[in-house]
């Protein structure tokens, strides 16, 4: 397959962030551009004409100019996500997927520094990042690369979706509609971890960020991502990250406050 976008020509418009709201949503329109969504964190939904699609995080949406779509956040994982407007001939290839995942986290390096060279004002590099940001677009068409929705992507969706809630592997593999045994070892093989550290691990991630970022009390944080005994949250953390919360948002607010 031939280079699908003409990347030398491309121009960036526009770039912006969906900050979390669980209301947030926007009806049905479109664009004379490329529109790319990239999703750092939660979950979404987009209806298109021919389709539905859930993105989650580490997603990329791909919205070609002209294609009408409406879009919402999940409620109980509002998304958040950094979006750009370009600028480039192209066209979709026949049977290419518009949701793309990005195992790698290259499409991730990408957006935030795309983002952060915007905003700084440095064109040029700006630029280059798009330039290989369409690239990996056009290597994951060519390859066939898509979101599948397996009983392991429905799983997972459901745990970005539910972390903060008492979630079982019984009531996980209920979802997918597998036994517990078998979505446990297609869980492994695919993500290389199992549900329930998988779950974990979300659990953590949005803990440190709200440690790092927010002034609210760790009693609510451990309400907020799952643990109903703050006393137990702070054994689990302490355990997964080898310092206390109270340790881990002192250390990263010294380190903010040093830069």
């Amino acid at each position: 397959m031939a280079g699908i976008f003409a990347i030398e020509t491309a121009r960036l418009l526009g770039v912006g962030r969906l900050h979390a709201n669980a209301d947030w949503q926007m009806q049905a329109h479109s664009h004379g551009d490329w529109e790319f969504i990239y999703f750092l964190r939660g979950c979404g939904l987009v209806e298109m004409s021919h389709a539905q699609f859930r993105p989650q995080q580490y997603h990329l949406m791909v919205y070609p100019p002209g294609w009408s779509h409406a879009e919402m956040s999940d409620p109980v994982a509002p998304e958040e996500t950094v979006f750009f407007q370009v600028e480039v001939t192209g066209a979709v290839p026949v049977g290419a997927p518009l949701l793309l995942p990005d195992a790698d986290g290259d499409l991730r390096w990408l957006c935030e520094h795309m983002a952060g060279e915007q905003a700084t004002g440095d064109a040029e590099l700006c630029l280059l990042y798009l330039q290989a940001f369409l690239h990996l677009v056009e290597r994951a068409w060519q390859r066939g690369i898509a979101y599948s929705p397996d009983l392991v992507e429905i799983a997972r969706q459901y745990l970005h979706a539910n972390f903060a809630q008492s979630v079982t592997l019984a009531q996980l593999a209920a979802v997918a509609e597998v036994s517990a045994t078998h979505l446990s070892h297609r869980f492994t093989t695919s993500v290389g971890t199992s549900p329930m550290r998988y779950l974990l691990r979300l659990r953590m991630d949005e803990a440190q960020r709200l440690l790092a970022t927010t002034e609210l009390p760790i009693r609510q944080i451990a309400e907020q991502v799952g643990y109903a005994d703050p006393l137990y949250f702070s054994r689990v953390f302490t355990r997964a990250t080898r310092q206390a919360p109270s340790d881990y948002r002192r250390l990263t607010f010294c380190t903010r406050s040093s830069m």
